[in-house]
């Protein structure tokens, strides 16, 4: 199942990158992208809490709006994860990294900090 999910990663990378135009084909641009797509999803979670929407308990989100109004902002949030999707992409493409050797390296590290008891991000290079 990991191998199946590792290629449609590397699948999905080389079909966005087809979709790159000229002038996005750079690191500084990928980068700023994914910086500002990862801001508009923030941005959808905050003024979803502003206007009364998501209301935190226990650490945990709760929705209280309409249905409706939960699925639409699901769907919204769903785009801007597919557009910063795309921007790792093509920020792993400039470096001349497969998207299977970022997530597989990232399953290391996360396995390494499990295993040493310090997942909690504060482990790298100990």
């Amino acid at each position: 199942m990991i191998r199946q999910i590792e290629m449609e990663a590397n699948n999905y990378q080389e079909k966005a990158m087809r979709t790159k135009m000229s002038t996005c084909d750079n690191l500084i641009y990928m980068l700023g992208l994914l910086h500002e797509e990862a801001g508009e999803l923030q941005g959808k979670l905050n003024k979803a809490q502003r206007k009364g929407l998501i209301k935190y308990h226990n650490n945990q989100a709760i929705f209280v709006g309409t249905y409706e109004q939960e699925q639409e902002f699901l769907e919204d949030c769903k785009k801007e994860l597919g557009y910063i999707c795309w921007a790792v992409a093509g920020f792993a493409d400039k470096c001349d990294w497969t998207l299977r050797d970022v997530m597989q390296g990232n399953l290391d590290k996360l396995a390494d900090r499990n295993k040493r008891g310090v997942i909690d991000g504060k482990g790298d290079n100990r």
